[in-house]
């Protein structure tokens, strides 16, 4: 079991348990003795269930993401301004489902328990859980991701394991019988484990050596370098792209059970999403005409599946419409092109991006997918970035892994530099590998976490 399963399943484990543990001191508080069995059985059902929508709402709040544990200093207030929202979601079940118990003063009094048990779990009980003997690791790898790599793994508890050497190309070049030294190294520092490229030649002349002790001998654990990368951040190290790797890991097959779901999928929430927007559509014309002229429609030529262009259409947010652009959002605005009050709102609520439900019925796009460029952007992005045109390899979406990790703030919400632009990449390539059913459910919920933290900033945080 990797960290990242062990840690969720204790947190959601001990969640319940918390659960549990807050309704029993609820009712010893409330009635002032010991809860009698009849008393439980007619409280227990309708907490249990009332509990699995606050697991739900954990996760929308982000309580279950992977570095959650660690932010110690926003941890204690959106706990509170979680249960908040748990407990308004109590007293409308309550009142919609007929439980046969209306506990208005019970609820207030397990708001309080909870918020004190949540809190207590979450920052004191559960680091008891993770491993105090980290096993010793040594890392052979060169570059940012490498550096970033370390500070993540040794600055976390949460980890298993924690680097005690890494070891870039330069020194390896520089070392005299490198692979005898390698290995004296592995065991006067008792190494449990090495992260390396394989492919990387100064690691290729030691490999012979390392199979031995990883897969004969089993002293050592061998663990591939942009797979953990991977692993820890969600995201593919651009590094690590050659063609081959394209070859390996993006398959050009079609699963026709995913295709087909999805396509369903596509056209019922564009449907949806599309019969809602014209319930809001006279409310934002009227917003529109009363801040001044313009028209509230406008086209875009943007890249769709396979780099083809595509007309997309989206509602009018700054004072000009320049489809063809080639500047990112600061500096058009440098150029006159601002964005409006009204369009700051729709931007923020992503109003703005609704009207491509058309571009979906059509089969132009997906609701999830890598967001598709202005045809501007794309070409200079393109030829600044290697590879950039791979994400074009799928449908482009609303929303996707990308938009849901980066956590762009304000008015600012999509990328605005080439370095945004390498990391939005990064993302993209890990759906475009990794694509199914269920990361695509996980994307949706995550876009209800996005489109909600940017109401309230104790929801929110920049990624590590």
């Amino acid at each position: 079991m990797d960290e990242r399963t062990r840690e969720l399943l204790t947190l959601i484990v001990g969640d319940i348990a918390v659960f549990v543990s807050a309704l029993w001191l609820t009712l010893l508080v409330r009635y002032a003795q010991l809860p009698s069995w009849e008393l439980w059985q007619d409280h227990v059902g309708p907490f249990l269930i009332i509990s699995a929508v606050w697991l739900f709402v954990f996760y929308i709040a982000g309580l279950y993401d992977k570095h959650t544990i660690f932010l110690k200093s926003m941890l204690f207030s959106r706990i509170v301004h979680t249960q908040l929202v748990n407990i308004v979601i109590a007293f409308v079940l309550f009142l919609v489902i007929p439980f046969g118990i209306t506990p208005k003063t019970n609820l207030v009094i397990y708001l309080i328990v909870s918020v004190v048990l949540v809190t207590a779990w979450r920052m004191w009980l559960f680091p008891r859980f993770t491993p105090k003997d980290r096993h010793r690791a040594v890392l052979l790898a060169d570059g940012p991701e490498a550096v970033e790599l370390v500070d993540e793994v040794n600055n976390n508890d949460r980890y298993t394991y924690r680097f005690v050497r890494i070891i870039d190309r330069q020194t390896a070049a520089q070392t005299e019988h490198f692979p005898q030294k390698l290995l004296s190294l592995l065991e006067r520092e008792r190494i449990d484990i090495i992260v390396a490229d394989p492919h990387t030649p100064y690691i290729e002349q030691v490999l012979p050596e390392l199979f031995k002790l990883s897969f004969l001998s089993f002293q050592i654990t061998f663990l591939d370098f942009y797979r953990v990368y991977e692993q820890t951040f969600d995201r593919v190290p651009l590094s690590a792209l050659r063609y081959d790797w394209f070859l390996a890991h993006v398959s050009q097959s079609h699963s026709l059970l995913y295709d087909s779901l999805k396509r369903v999928i596509d056209v019922l929430g564009s449907l949806l999403l599309g019969l809602l927007f014209l319930g809001f559509l006279p409310l934002i014309w009227l917003a529109i005409r009363l801040e001044g002229k313009g028209a509230i429609f406008i086209t875009q030529q943007r890249l769709g599946q396979y780099a083809r262009p595509i007309t997309v259409y989206k509602l009018r947010t700054m004072t000009e419409n320049r489809s063809a652009s080639s500047t990112w959002t600061k500096e058009d605005q440098q150029q006159g092109n601002r964005i409006t009050r009204v369009g700051a709102v729709l931007r923020k609520t992503s109003l703005d991006e609704v009207p491509q439900v058309w571009n979906i019925l059509k089969g132009e796009m997906s609701l999830i997918g890598p967001r598709n460029d202005i045809l501007g952007l794309a070409e200079r992005s393109a030829a600044a970035i290697p590879y950039y045109e791979i994400r074009c390899f799928v449908k482009p979406g609303v929303t996707g892994w990308a938009q849901t990790h980066q956590h762009y703030f304000g008015n600012n919400i999509s990328p605005q530099s080439l370095e945004e632009t390498r990391m939005r990449l990064a993302y993209d390539l890990y759906y475009i590998k990794n694509k199914s059913l269920l990361l695509d459910i996980e994307i949706a919920l995550r876009t209800i976490k996005t489109l909600l933290s940017r109401f309230d900033v104790t929801w929110t945080r920049r990624p590590r």
